[in-house]
C-alpha cells in the first residue's frame, strides 16, 4: 500500500485489522463495534512509513542558542549483526520515503547513541 492507494480499500483495512492487537477482555459485540470502527477510520492508521503523508507546511526547527556545546564523539556500543541490519534497514526505509534526509557529516553538530527498545508481545 502506498500514499496513493485508496485508505479504505477492502484489502488495506483487513491487513490494519490483522496487525492490530485486541484485548481478550472484550465481548464479541465489542469486537465487532472496535473492528467497525478500525476500519470507519481505516484513514488514520498506517501500515509503513511510505503511507505517512508529510504536512503541508510544517517546518521542524530546533532553536538551539549559538553558543551552545553538544558532544560529537560517539558514546555508542557496537550494534550485534542483526541489530545494524535492522537499524540500516529502518534507516533505508525513512530515507525511501522521504522522512528523514542523508546530512553531510561535517554538518552535524550533534551525536546520540541509538537505544533499541524490546517490543513487549
Amino acid at each position: 500500500f502506498t500514499r496513493a492507494t485508496d485508505p479504505f480499500k477492502a484489502q488495506r483495512v483487513q491487513a490494519i485489522l490483522e496487525v492490530i492487537k485486541l484485548g481478550d477482555d472484550l465481548t464479541a459485540e465489542e469486537r465487532s463495534k472496535v473492528r467497525a470502527l478500525i476500519a470507519e477510520y481505516a484513514d488514520c492508521f498506517a501500515l509503513s512509513i511510505t503511507e505517512v503523508l508529510p504536512v503541508p507546511g510544517a517546518v521542524h526547527r530546533l532553536r538551539v542558542p549559538k553558543d551552545a556545546k553538544f558532544s560529537r564523539k560517539i558514546h555508542q556500543r557496537p550494534l550485534t549483526p542483526p541489530q545494524r541490519e535492522f537499524v540500516y534497514e529502518k534507516i533505508n526505509e525513512l530515507l525511501a520515503a522521504g522522512a528523514i534526509e542523508q546530512c553531510d557529516p561535517s554538518n552535524v553538530q550533534c551525536v546520540a547513541p541509538i537505544t533499541l527498545a524490546h517490543k513487549v508481545h
